[in-house]
């Protein structure tokens, strides 16, 4: 997350060549956010205080998208800008930008920018040979919910220190037009939540300890094409989705925080996410890793 000051995102003196380098820098690297309307502490690299907001009217959600489509190529996906009313009459700007699978992107003046130290630093040839290589790479994540949503309310029988069995939808989506054909899953749960039974094709291979963090059950499932299907971008298979049957403490009950990972491994890729779930009385909500609340509470 980058914090800039309102002058930075004006229609003159360079500045929307600035905007498309801080841009293209963060498709470049893991992505993130610009947030126009807030002073930075440049010794420190966090915000120090809100200002007024940026003044020219001219200055609007649809010329930032025209700025980045006319002028970085190629063209990016995935950015989204927000207007912040600032009661001023004034507005700030919230940009987030996605990693990138189509990059590089080239800012204006020919180069390729990239995040570093709180920075847009050119790029170096393997860095951008290394960009090059996402599109013909899977881009696997692994996604959890409660069957249809991301809440779920446990339920106890009478006298019971354990709640009913409910379960954990684990399933594996690829973001990239290169099907993977093979991919180990592992998510790692809370030590305390109860696995009462196994649930094919997961299996639980041992734990991690590893303090100040909490000790977490490692669960794994392999997906290999044949005999199953390949990971495709355009449909999900049965067979890319599995389940972990859990069973809740009663002592997380109340308010509290449980920490979550998935990691999957394929050919070219290896990705770790964090996930949460806050409890609030018998009430389970799972945190995304994109969710500015999981970052609030790591």
């Amino acid at each position: 997350m980058d914090y800039k000051a309102s002058p930075s995102l004006a229609r003159d003196s360079g500045k929307p060549e600035e905007l498309c380098k801080d841009v293209s820098a963060l498709a470049n690297s893991a992505g993130g956010q610009l947030v126009y309307g807030i002073e930075e502490d440049k010794a420190a690299g966090k915000p120090s205080k809100v200002d007024d907001g940026v003044v020219d009217p001219k200055i609007t959600k649809e010329w930032i998208e025209q700025i980045l489509n006319s002028k970085v190529q190629p063209r990016m996906d995935g950015v989204r800008i927000e207007r912040i009313d600032m009661e001023t009459g004034k507005f700030g700007y919230v940009i987030t930008v996605q990693q990138s699978q189509i990059g590089p992107h080239q800012a204006p003046d020919g180069k390729y920018y990239k995040r570093f130290n709180f920075q847009s630093v050119p790029m170096h040839d393997y860095e951008i040979r290394d960009i090059m290589r996402r599109s013909t790479t899977p881009d696997l994540h692994v996604v959890l919910s409660f069957g249809s949503g991301n809440k779920f309310t446990v339920q106890y029988a009478s006298h019971q220190e354990l709640s009913q069995t409910f379960l954990l939808d684990c399933t594996v989506i690829n973001n990239s037009a290169t099907p993977a054909t093979f991919a180990i899953v592992e998510v790692l749960i809370d030590y305390d939540i109860v696995n009462p039974f196994a649930l094919d094709p997961f299996i639980q291979v041992g734990a991690i300890d590893q303090a100040p963090a909490p000790k977490l059950r490692i669960f794994r499932r392999t997906i290999s094409a044949p005999p199953q299907l390949p990971i495709f971008k355009e449909a999900v298979a049965d067979s890319h989705k599995a389940q972990i049957a859990l069973q809740l403490p009663s002592s997380f009950l109340g308010s509290t925080y449980t920490h979550l990972q998935t990691k999957i491994m394929a050919q070219g890729v290896s990705r770790h996410e964090d996930w949460g779930i806050i409890t609030k009385g018998a009430t389970m909500e799972l945190i995304p890793p994109e969710s500015p609340l999981l970052i609030k509470t790591l």
